[in-house]
């Protein structure tokens, strides 16, 4: 993986990471909500996803 594709992939996932951190001061409010409990799960899955980009980069 080039720099520049290192570098593409870091951002996309801090971009990810702030999304995730809005999302989440939403959910605080919204615990037993199902739809909150569908972006908890969405949530844990993007990072998983971002956890494992970051490794291979």
């Amino acid at each position: 993986m080039s720099t520049e594709e290192t570098d593409l992939t870091v951002k996309k996932i801090i971009a990810e990471l702030e999304n995730n951190v809005s999302v989440l001061a939403w959910l605080k409010d919204n615990k037993n909500d199902e739809e909150a409990q569908k972006h908890i799960k969405a949530i844990k899955d993007a990072l998983s996803k971002a956890k494992t980009d970051l490794i291979k980069a």
